[in-house]
């Protein structure tokens, strides 16, 4: 990996990011870093590696992932359409493993030009720009869908609560959006509430075939 590919996919957060916020920062343990705009924290794919950077940082080591970024981006889909991490927790990967699916490069990734494994499949959960969402519906919130919104509006979406797989309910749709996560209520724009995918909780007010309530 060069220093500025990207460790954290779905923040898009670079190696340099993580080793300079380090250097800054000082953190004690791994888990810290994800206070570096939010690594690790969306699909998590990328938590062992945060892991092996921060132990190479503490023995006074140069912090340096050796995976070429394309398998890098290749395990993740796998992981991401499996579930399963074939990857030890060291953060080590095995080029010689088999991938079950195609390589793609990162700018394929993010360009939406690759294909996506188990977007196809439908005992997937079906994902939904958070604007198609009816009042007082409810949905599980999937950050590795906000690669299309600028690097200032996922830190402030995340320092607001909305998290990897946080539950979110819409109390106002239109522009703004108006949601509420736990007790927190965020007024979202139309064009940032377009680019943010979600999981509709089927059995939720304003589900098709359940009535719609007014917050």
């Amino acid at each position: 990996m060069n220093p500025d590919d990207h460790v954290c996919l779905c923040f898009r957060v670079s190696q340099r990011k993580l080793v300079n916020f380090m250097e800054r920062e000082r953190p004690r343990v791994a888990s810290q870093l994800s206070e570096c705009l939010g690594a690790g924290t969306g699909c998590q794919w990328c938590v062992p590696f945060l892991r092996k950077l921060h132990a190479q940082w503490e023995r006074g080591e140069v912090p340096q992932l050796t995976v070429a970024p394309a398998e890098y981006a290749a395990r993740r889909s796998q992981y991401r359409s499996s579930g399963i991490r074939s990857e030890p927790a060291t953060g080590e990967i095995d080029p010689s493993a088999p991938v079950d699916v195609a390589v793609e490069t990162e700018s394929q990734y993010h360009s939406g030009r690759a294909s996506m494994p188990g977007r196809t499949d439908p005992s997937q959960p079906i994902r939904v720009p958070l604007t198609q969402l009816r009042r007082g519906q409810r949905a599980i919130v999937d950050c590795s869908e906000l690669t299309d919104l600028p690097e200032g509006d996922r830190c402030l979406l995340h320092a607001m609560g909305m998290h990897h797989e946080c539950e979110v309910r819409v109390c106002r749709p239109g522009t703004p959006c108006i949601v509420q996560i736990d007790n927190t209520r965020l007024g979202i724009s139309g064009d940032v509430a377009r680019k943010i995918f979600v999981t509709p909780i089927a059995d939720s007010p304003g589900s098709s075939g359940a009535p719609e309530t007014r917050a």
